[in-house]
């Protein structure tokens, strides 16, 4: 399980240093609408994101941009 939430975290900051022009980031970071079929909220990639680098998407989303020695 930890190699594949050590995945996700690099694909996340893979993520956040690539343009966002890209389809595929959008996708990723978009926001699914209604509930499933057994009435439960969706629960998003991005959420397993915030919880397991204990902090917002959008602060982990400028480490990872400041990791790579962008500026945001």
């Amino acid at each position: 399980m930890q190699k594949a939430i050590r995945q996700k975290m690099i694909l996340f900051a893979n993520l956040a240093i690539i343009g966002d022009d890209k389809k595929h980031k959008a996708v990723i970071f978009g926001v699914m609408e209604g509930k499933n079929k057994r009435l439960i909220p969706h629960k998003e990639w991005a959420d397993d994101i915030e919880h397991w680098g204990e902090d917002t998407l959008q602060k982990l989303y400028h480490l990872a941009k400041d990791r790579d020695g962008e500026s945001s």
